[in-house]
């Protein structure tokens, strides 16, 4: 015999939720798209700008940070001045971190779900992440 299958109206045994497999889909998907989206339109700039000032060059004629792009005062700073460079860096950022908000939205919908698998799965997934983000220098 086969396994019943959950549709939209019923819940799955012990849950006390509806499962709705296309609504993370949807929604994961939507996350992927706007942070590529996003991160293309950073990169897009920062190169357009770039053929106008150069790449290190300032927008505002402001004085450049002395702290290089990829840290984060170098960002914040090379950002404030318009820096083309700086608005490309953000954009691989934003790339970056794509997959990372993809996983804590499947995270927050398997806690709302009460899939306690797929949260420990989650939270591993997660983990391993941040962990090679953070070790990165």
């Amino acid at each position: 015999m086969s396994e019943p299958r959950v549709t939209s109206g019923e819940t799955e045994a012990g849950s006390g939720r509806q499962a709705d497999p296309e609504a993370l889909r949807l929604a994961v998907s939507r996350v992927l798209t706007i942070g590529v989206a996003i991160s293309a339109a950073l990169l897009i700039i920062g190169v357009v700008l770039a053929a106008f000032v150069g790449w290190t060059g300032s927008l505002t004629g402001a004085a450049l940070p002395s702290e290089p792009v990829y840290t984060l005062p170098g960002l914040l700073g090379g950002l404030a001045a318009l820096q083309p460079l700086a608005i490309a860096q953000l954009g691989l950022f934003v790339l970056v971190l794509t997959p990372i908000l993809r996983v804590l939205t499947s995270l927050i919908l398997f806690i709302e779900e009460r899939d306690r698998v797929y949260v420990l799965v989650s939270l591993g997934v997660l983990a391993i992440l941040l962990t090679s983000l953070l070790l990165v220098r």
